[in-house]
């Protein structure tokens, strides 16, 4: 029996031992890349508006459809959109990060206009073009910082499609020239580089290809070269970050940003199917349809994320897309996690209270979306989810519990990988240990950047001697990691891991191989987990 330790079992190991070892981190090797360009007949088939993510055929089916999962999703969506009626437009700063502004209209826009085109109440048209003109109206969407380019052009593009044929012929000229003006002309003039997002394997090139690649769809008939050489990009370029999906469905940048990258991969792909009839193999990388998985094995005993790299324990395997997994996946219990939050949801709503279970009221912007990928045939699944999960990719991991869906069960987590990628820190080989409720062994988790700013931190320089690993919750000081006379890891170096055989007595395990990390500094170095 291992030794005990706070109650549940946990065994913890480092070998060191000496034989020369000097090693290079493995580079990612990309898969044949599955994408493909659309047909020239699916161009010339272009259908009419609304065209992205339903066509009217879809609404008037939604609208009929009543089961348990769509009623409740038809309460929030009236919910969230009755607050915004109440609500003053969006208002731009003039300078600076657009970010939580654009995400605000965003959601504004895609509330309102399916609103609209459930019920046709015209307080909900409304509102939605007066928060459409208003964006359409600035300047410019902060190329600058691209993100924000990229959730405006979401935003735009969804509100121009689905609110068209309301829309006066000066509405459409004004949305559709700042969609040109504002999207994607700022996106074509993007250098496709490596470092940059045009060509990255980061979060931001799947963000910024979905919002653009949307808006150009949203106006493809008026716009028919500039839609072509976008969508044409966009798939041309994704397969640096289709690649790191590759086996298993890890993401490096943690838990938080997969959410986020991995939302606008399938906003990306599901505007590409319902515009073109072909989602051009993006959703087929391998290890893309996996990371589902992922998502579920990030929740801890207690309910709080895995929160390594630049992510936060408040990570839950709610988002939207969860839904979409699900029904690629033919598999209801995939989405167990956001089905229980609709409950939840609904329950808070129709009850008049503050929260249920602890847990308070929310909605994704993105809740619009949802109906749309709610299956309700959908099977329910084998609902079996291993308690040893070890994965492989661009960020290995392993992943121990005792149980599900027991807060008091032991829970332990640890990463391999390496610092020298977008979002990583000086974490490799670093775990998170939960037990009776507890977390005792954690990760901080990310800094605030603007902290990190004011301190003039190198902030996304993930070189050897860069000032980012200086920073206590970045660096190695801030980590469960090991140390060899108070040297940093090796940045240029990767660690894989392994899991071990299972004992008889029930005992899971996991080996890192951290050689790589601490060359120069030692020999070998393995860190053994187990549970």
């Amino acid at each position: 029996m291992p030794p005990r330790i706070l109650g549940r079992f946990v065994h913890l190991a480092l070998f060191v031992t000496a034989f020369a070892a000097s090693l290079l981190a493995a580079e990612v090797t990309t898969p044949s890349a599955p994408a493909f360009l659309p047909s020239e007949e699916a161009w010339a088939k272009l259908p009419p508006h609304p065209r992205l993510f339903a066509d009217v055929a879809r609404i008037e089916a939604l609208k009929r459809q009543n089961d348990e999962i769509t009623r409740q999703l038809r309460v929030i969506l009236k919910h969230e959109t009755e607050k915004k009626l109440t609500l003053d437009p969006v208002t731009y700063p003039p300078t600076g990060f657009l970010m939580g502004q654009m995400r605000n209209v965003q959601g504004r826009i895609l509330s309102l206009a399916l609103s609209y085109r459930l019920t046709g109440d015209k307080r909900y048209f409304t509102k939605a073009r007066e928060e459409l003109l208003t964006l359409a109206a600035l300047p410019e969407w902060r190329p600058s910082h691209f993100l924000d380019t990229g959730e405006a052009a979401l935003a735009a593009g969804v509100g121009y499609d689905w609110l068209h044929d309301d829309l006066s012929p000066d509405d459409r000229d004004r949305v559709a020239q700042a969609i040109v003006k504002n999207a994607i002309l700022p996106a074509l003039e993007t250098p496709d580089e490596p470092n940059s997002w045009v060509r990255g394997d980061f979060n931001w090139t799947q963000v910024c290809h979905g919002g653009v690649v949307v808006a150009a769809l949203a106006i493809a008939e008026r716009e028919p070269a500039l839609a072509r050489k976008v969508v044409a990009r966009a798939v041309n370029n994704f397969d640096r970050v289709g690649a790191t999906y590759a086996p298993d469905g890890t993401c490096a940048e943690g838990p938080g940003y997969w959410a986020y990258g991995t939302g606008f991969h399938v906003i990306l792909v599901e505007a590409l199917r319902s515009a073109l009839g072909t989602g051009c193999g993006l959703e087929k990388y391998p290890g893309f349809l996996k990371t589902s998985d992922y998502a579920a094995q990030m929740i801890s005993a207690t309910g709080r994320g895995y929160n390594y790299s630049d992510s936060g324990e408040d990570y839950l395997d709610e988002d939207p897309i969860m839904l979409w997994f699900a029904r690629e996946r033919r598999d209801r219990s995939i989405a167990r996690a956001k089905l229980a939050a609709f409950d939840r949801n609904h329950a808070i709503i129709t009850g008049g209270t503050d929260s249920v279970a602890g847990r308070k009221y929310s909605a994704h912007r993105h809740l619009p979306l949802e109906l749309f990928w709610w299956d309700p045939p959908m099977p329910a699944g084998q609902n079996s989810r291993p308690l040893h999960w070890t994965a492989s990719g661009v960020l290995p991991l392993g992943v121990m519990r005792s149980a599900w869906d027991d807060r008091t069960a032991s829970f332990l987590a640890i990463k391999g990988g390496t610092p020298n990628h977008s979002h990583a820190q000086m974490d490799v080989g670093s775990f998170i240990l939960e037990t009776d409720g507890v977390r005792w062994a954690v990760d901080l988790g990310s800094e605030n950047y603007n902290t990190m700013r004011k301190a003039k931190l190198d902030l996304w320089n993930y070189s050897q001697d860069s000032t980012r690993w200086t920073c206590f919750r970045v660096g190695p000081e801030g980590h469960s990691i090991l140390r060899f006379d108070g040297a940093y890891q090796n940045v240029n170096g990767k660690a894989e891991i392994r899991a071990l055989p299972a004992a008889a007595d029930g005992t899971l395990g996991n080996v890192v191989e951290l050689s790589p990390l601490y060359a120069g500094q030692v020999a070998r170095v393995e860190r053994t987990v187990k549970l």
